[in-house]
Order: structure tokens, then C-alpha cells, then sequence
């Protein structure tokens, strides 16, 4: 049996991530510009308005939005720091890799951050967008304040790691439950909530969501090799299948 790595190192490697964003979105807020130009590049790209319908929908339900606010602001840190912590503390074996993985989508979502600086929806200059999120004044918010609002990256929409995090949780929990499907349900749940959050509160074009998911897939991907197939044969056969 796998014995857990030291908390200290995995704090660690946190802390040299957070150094990493800090310096990523200090030069981000120099270029917000380039950062809108892109935004509205995204969306002709797209052209299909469903983040300003979905923004607008939203908008008419009065009160849907806190609780929409709150998931996006809160529940992506929240799952994926409960998920990776039962991983490290339950499997050992899966930690791993889900770690690595995990450790390598943030290194390519900052990688792109920097190089590709993109407005939200609800903070690109008359796109027409309602901002949502700064209008329930939710906790956790950037509008609200605070030493981590003020570290927060505004201009980092490209690729979403909110949905880039929630797909890590659910391969995660399916690496972890064996012949538990609630857990996995709920992991799946968790994507399709948030896939649905990010968009309807104009903080993610549909692209940044796709990209996002495109990154967490690859990065597992890349890691799956360090989970023993006697622990996770479903996980590892399930993909071979989908990739055949």
C-alpha cells in the first residue's frame, strides 16, 4: 500500500501555485485591453448569444441569483479541495496522479492566462451583459472586497477552470468509488451545475468551458499511467473504450 505524501510538501507545492498566479494576474491587469479585444473575439467566434440569453434569463429570476453567485464564487474550491484531501487521506494510489493532474491543469490554465488575457461576459465594456454577480453582493465575490478578492484575476477567462476543476472531481471520484454511482452522480452533477453557473452568470464564454474540460481530460490523461490498474481497472478500461 501507497503511503500518503507529507502534508508539508503538498502545502508547498500550494504555495509556489498561488506565487505563480499572483505574478500571472499582476501582469494580466496591465493588458486589459488585449484582455477585451480577445473577450469580444470569443464572441464572434461563437456567435450563437447563449451566454447573454442564459446572463439575461438569469437576470428575471430574482431568486435564483445569490445562490448562482455563491456556487460560482465558493463551491469550485470547496468540492475540489474536499475531493483532493479524501483522495490523499482514502487513496493514496489515486491521489497521486489526480494530484499531478490537478497540479498540471492549473500550470496550463496559468500558461494561457498570461498569454491570452480574456474579459468575462459580465465585465467586457458594452457587451450588454447584466452583472449577476456583482448586483447579489455575495460573499467571495471580487466586488466584495478583501485580501483574496483583491488577488483574484479578473481578466482570466480563457480556458475556465471552474469547469476544468469540476471535471477533475468527477474522474477523480470515478478513480476513487468503484461500484459507488451515487458518488460518481454527484461528481457528474457538480459538472453540469457548474457548466450551467459559469455561463448563465456571464463569467465564461461557452469556448473558455470547452477548453477548460479539453485541458482537465488531457491532463488526467497524461497521469493515468500512475494509477495501478489492479485498483482502477473500470477507469482505465472505460477510457480505452471511449478512445476505441
Amino acid at each position: 500500500m501507497l503511503r500518503r505524501p507529507h502534508w508539508a510538501g503538498e502545502l508547498l507545492v500550494v504555495g509556489c501555485l498561488l506565487f505563480v498566479y499572483d505574478l500571472v494576474s499582476a501582469q494580466a491587469r496591465l493588458r486589459s485591453g488585449a484582455a477585451d479585444a480577445h473577450g469580444r473575439s470569443l464572441l464572434r467566434i461563437e456567435n450563437l448569444g447563449l451566454e447573454k440569453a442564459g446572463d439575461h434569463w438569469l437576470a428575471g429570476v430574482g431568486w435564483l441569483q445569490a445562490p448562482s453567485a455563491y456556487y460560482y464564487d465558493i463551491a469550485h474550491i470547496c468540492v475540489t479541495i474536499g475531493v483532493l484531501v479524501s483522495a490523499w487521506w482514502l487513496r493514496p494510489a489515486v491521489y497521486r496522479p489526480a494530484r499531478r493532474a490537478l497540479v498540471g491543469i492549473n500550470l496550463l490554465g496559468l500558461a494561457v492566462f498570461f498569454a491570452y488575457p480574456v474579459t468575462p461576459p459580465r465585465l467586457l465594456p458594452g457587451s450588454g451583459f447584466v452583472d449577476i454577480v456583482a448586483g447579489s453582493h455575495t460573499w467571495g465575490a471580487w466586488e466584495s472586497g478583501g485580501r483574496v478578492a483583491e488577488r483574484a484575476n479578473e481578466l482570466a477567462s480563457m480556458p475556465s477552470l471552474h469547469a476544468a476543476w469540476a471535471v477533475w472531481v468527477a474522474v477523480t471520484l470515478v478513480a476513487m468509488t468503484a461500484g459507488r454511482g451515487w458518488a460518481r452522480g454527484l461528481g457528474w452533477l457538480h459538472v453540469g451545475i457548474t457548466t450551467v453557473v459559469v455561463i448563465i452568470t456571464g463569467n465564461h464564454y461557452l469556448l473558455d468551458v470547452v477548453a477548460g474540460a479539453a485541458v482537465a481530460v488531457l491532463c488526467w490523461r497524461a497521469t493515468r499511467g500512475a494509477v495501478p490498474r489492479e485498483r482502477v481497472p473500470e477507469v482505465v478500461d472505460r477510457e480505452d473504450a471511449l478512445v476505441d
